[in-house]
């Protein structure tokens, strides 16, 4: 069964999916940090799969207060709760986020590269750069219940998902399973690529779930619960 569910997840599929298929009766996930959570359009799919504590954390002051005003009429059975923070691997560096014309969906601290541009012409930055004092994701948590209650880790930020993972090192250590987006080709100018990102993950314990696409998120869990599913 488990060998089937790998090769399953080698087809484009939603690692929250798969994370409930490779997981189902072996314990429980009900909750989930959302780091780069633009407008929380993931918000049905995480109640549906059982998710009742979510923290969404947004980079930009604008998009965060849609994303605030938008929870309050929202009707779930899920307790949301949100941050506005820009994350990386430091505490207090000045930082710049680039906005996009696609309503912020493409928000990042870097650069659009070439490949950006190629495969979404009508995705261009506006000229408009909101500044922040970066924060890590681990300091950010400590005052929050999900310093010692976060089950799934989804990590969404155009680029900068290494910076985040590594701001985020004792969080790593209690999770049960990490979402991340990956790219095979550059997007974004410094953004990180799957090679270096899935040797990060490799490294602190995490097993990448599905084979790598050009761009999509992939589900990434500890060698050990792999190990149990397996046996």
């Amino acid at each position: 069964m488990f060998n089937y569910l790998l090769k399953y997840s080698r087809r484009k599929i939603d690692p929250i999916d798969l994370l409930q298929r490779l997981t189902e009766g072996k314990g429980e996930y009900r909750s989930l940090v959302h780091v780069g959570a633009h407008l929380g359009q993931e918000r049905s799919n995480y109640e549906s799969k059982g998710y009742r504590k979510i923290l969404w954390i947004e980079g930009s002051e604008e998009i965060h207060a849609k994303l605030a005003s938008s929870l309050l009429k929202h009707d779930g059975p899920a307790e949301h709760s949100t941050a506005c923070a820009l994350l990386s691997d430091r505490d207090g560096d000045e930082l710049g986020l680039r906005c996009f014309s696609n309503d912020g969906m493409s928000n990042s601290i870097f650069a659009p590269a070439d490949q950006l541009k190629q495969r979404w012409p009508t995705v261009q930055e506006t000229g408009e750069v909101e500044v922040q004092r970066s924060v890590t994701l681990d300091r950010l948590l400590a005052d929050t219940p999900f310093s010692q209650n976060c089950d799934v880790l989804v990590v969404d930020v155009q680029g900068a998902e290494l910076l985040v993972l590594k701001g985020g090192l004792a969080t790593l250590q209690r999770v049960k399973a990490v979402v991340c987006e990956v790219s095979t080709v550059p997007y974004y100018d410094g953004g990180v690529l799957f090679d270096e990102l899935n040797q990060f993950m490799e490294s602190h314990g995490f097993q990448a779930m599905s084979t790598p696409r050009r761009h999509g998120d992939m589900l990434f869990m500890p060698k050990t619960a792999r190990a149990k599913q397996a046996a």
